[in-house]
């Protein structure tokens, strides 16, 4: 039963042992090889989490406790939240279909006053953003929504956000028409490029979000970053939204090799509750997703975003306040994920197995074994050789499965350090390993067929 156990662990792994030169393009990336990071991410507060309240204070809408933008902002704060990110949705004359609903004058007014209110704070503003659809096959609703995009990055510019959030847009109803390939590069990319090259003229990165959308996957999105091909553009990387192209969730995909994929091309990773997407109840794994950011080249901040659907506990509409308690929940989740890998894992495994032998549980040629595959792992990933890594990692389990002769590894021992390895070597194979997923699968026409 032992043996079958690890062998279950190491099939769930898959053998990576070649050359970085022959690795996905994504995976192999340079910006990889930084070492691991023992630093501190700042957490910041996705204003959507209060989404409910926020429209409740904005629109006069009944039936869910009030909370304007201002007072968010304060409670963020007080909650010890580093930053803030103040979705355009929430500032005055902000409107999803027209251009701005009250004058130029008062909205700035307002951005000065967010950004005066946030350096009292000592609050940074993390970025903003606003709903546009590029994949429209309408070409004045896809050139409004390019000059909306470009006046709230004047007022992103004018509140201090150093990012303006972006989507690819809705997936068309032409998309059987013409399929994913072609409305991207005619329509999305075109859209972005513009106003990717606007938003440089004001100090303003775009970002664009993965939303379940025409980017559903990690391979769509970063196709889309090359194509548009700008420094300017980046991603905002939303752990809650990979998914199968035109899936309703993400319910049965293996969404974390792509959050990790889009890491080294983000500037902001959007932490969720539930990576399947909202309504369904599969938790996030957060020491999995700490470990995976820790390991690649992110240091950027980390939204915090609550989704709820109707029905679910904690629903805005079903309490007395604004979701504060949960919001602080999750926060403390994150927080505590956060500071548990902080410890570089060579070393966290060093530990237990120091620990180990000296209580007798890891004892004979075995446990020197195991110390110089830990070292060789180690470092390998120090020389930016991941592959070489995974391939003692790999080693390492086969020895704790298999001590020899001579050798003692007691039950307690065996479980403990094939748990903390299997999660590392998941870690390891989701930032660095895997091949990437098909962008475009191919309707029965053939005209969305895979890009080559």
């Amino acid at each position: 039963m032992r043996k079958l156990s690890i062998r279950r662990v190491l099939a769930m792994v898959p053998a990576l042992v070649v050359p970085l030169a022959t690795a996905p393009a994504a995976a192999a990336s340079p910006a990889h090889h930084l070492g691991y990071f023992s630093g501190d991410y700042l957490p910041s507060l996705e204003m959507y989490s209060f989404n409910l309240n926020l429209n409740a204070a904005i629109k006069g809408r009944k039936g869910v406790p009030p909370i304007t933008t201002v007072d968010a902002i304060k409670w963020a704060a007080s909650a010890g939240f580093p930053a803030v990110d103040i979705t355009a949705y929430y500032l005055p004359g902000y409107d999803t279909h027209t251009m701005p609903t009250v004058p130029t004058a008062d909205i700035m007014a307002y951005a000065d006053r967010i950004r005066a209110l946030t350096q009292q704070l000592g609050v940074a503003i993390s970025g903003t953003g606003v709903f546009n659809d590029f994949a429209d096959p309408d070409t004045a609703r896809r050139a409004l929504d390019i000059r909306r995009v470009e006046f709230w990055t004047d007022i992103a510019a004018r509140m201090g956000a150093p990012v303006m959030r972006v989507f690819s847009g809705k997936v068309p109803a032409d998309i059987g028409q013409y399929g994913w390939a072609d409305i991207t590069r005619t329509r999305i990319v075109p859209a972005l490029r513009e106003v990717t090259a606007y938003a440089a003229t004001k100090g303003v990165k775009i970002v664009l979000q993965n939303h379940g959308d025409m980017a559903a996957t990690a391979d769509q999105t970063l196709r889309m970053l090359d194509w548009v091909d700008s420094r300017n553009i980046s991603v905002i990387d939303d752990t809650g939204y990979f998914r199968p192209f035109q899936a309703e969730t993400g319910l049965g995909y293996d969404w974390y090799p792509d959050i990790a994929r889009t890491l080294a091309r983000s500037d902001s990773i959007q932490v969720k509750q539930l990576p399947a997407g909202e309504g369904t109840d599969v938790p996030m794994d957060l020491d999995r997703l700490c470990t995976d950011m820790r390991l690649s080249s992110y240091r950027g901040f980390i939204p915090l975003e609550l989704l709820w659907v109707a029905g679910q506990p904690g629903y805005p509409r079903d309490l007395p306040t604004p979701p504060f308690d949960q919001i602080t929940a999750f926060k403390t989740k994150v927080d505590t994920a956060l500071a548990e890998t902080k410890t570089e894992p060579f070393d966290v495994l060093r530990n237990d197995l120091r620990t180990l032998a000296g209580s007798g549980d890891v004892a004979g040629p075995v446990r020197g074994q195991l110390h110089d595959l830990l070292g060789q792992a180690d470092g390998h990933y120090r020389e930016a050789r991941p592959g070489h890594a995974i391939a003692r990692m790999r080693d390492f389990l086969n020895r704790v499965a298999n001590p020899g002769p001579r050798s003692h590894l007691s039950e307690i021992a065996e479980q403990q350090l094939t748990r903390r390895m299997s999660a590392l070597l998941t870690s390891f194979t989701d930032v660095f390993g895997g091949p990437p997923a098909d962008p475009t699968p191919a309707p029965p026409d053939h005209r969305g067929a895979p890009l080559s």
